[in-house]
């Protein structure tokens, strides 16, 4: 293998950890049920690359079911403290759910997804 060669590999295998780093830690915090017509709160803990708390950071969510087309739940996430964020959600059906998570933190944006699961309370 000549050193040409090599410095390609070098290259793409610098460029493949860059691109793969991942600025935020996302902690999502659902409820197992939810009640018809009523909101259910959807809670996150956002820690940075260190493990600290994000404080201040602009946060919204939509949740969409998967296999299901009848619109995403679009929520702002509020801030209540100590890198927690959290919004309010109408759930019309159970099922798997998928949360696009956007982050607005000095100037740097991401964007993630987290999943998870809802069944309809049956103690009303």
């Amino acid at each position: 293998m000549n050193k040409f060669s090599i410095l390609i590999i070098i290259l793409i295998l610098i460029l493949i950890t860059g691109c793969s780093s991942n600025n935020f830690e996302i902690k999502l915090f659902t409820p197992k049920s939810f009640t018809p017509d009523q909101s259910t709160p959807i809670q996150m803990k956002i820690l940075d690359r260190e493990g600290k708390p994000v404080k201040g950071a602009k946060v919204s969510a939509d949740l969409d079911m998967q296999g299901m087309s009848h619109g995403d739940i679009s929520m702002k996430m509020q801030e209540t403290g100590n890198g927690v964020y959290v919004g309010q959600a109408k759930f019309e059906m159970e099922g798997d759910y998928t949360a696009a998570i956007k982050i607005d933190y000095n100037g740097e944006k991401w964007l993630g997804e987290k999943r998870f699961s809802i069944v309809y309370n049956k103690a009303q």
